[in-house]
């Protein structure tokens, strides 16, 4: 074997190590990193007469309830949003008391790692 055959083993040889890792990760704790379970930030005010804004945005690479937390937890988690996930047509509701942009909305989204775009 010569040196070139060589360097692209040792690389075919660590592609694959990685790979099987990855594999394995996911296997054992979920696909969206952790064993650890997002918990779920309540909104306080669930009326939802009180929330006259509403945006759906369809949210892209929702995989578990992991993710379903994540995005709902992104608007949540501030004051004036109530946010709602629907894993069959991979959708979020999003209702607030203020009107906003919704360049804004998918910008939040953006910022936790979601793919996003109006509906």
């Amino acid at each position: 074997m010569n040196l070139p055959t060589i360097i692209i083993c040792l690389i075919l040889i660590i592609i694959i190590a990685i790979g099987i890792r990855s594999t394995k990760k996911r296997a054992t704790s979920g696909c969206c990193g952790g064993s650890e379970t997002v918990k779920k930030v309540k909104v306080k005010d669930k009326n939802r007469e009180h929330y006259p804004y509403k945006n759906v945005l369809k949210v892209y690479d929702i995989h578990c309830q992991n993710c379903v937390r994540t995005i709902e937890n992104a608007f949540n988690s501030q004051e004036g949003f109530y946010a709602k996930v629907n894993t069959e047509d991979n959708t979020v509701t999003i209702l607030s008391k203020q009107q906003h942009s919704t360049d804004k909305l998918i910008d939040t989204l953006s910022n936790v790692g979601y793919t996003s775009k109006a509906v």
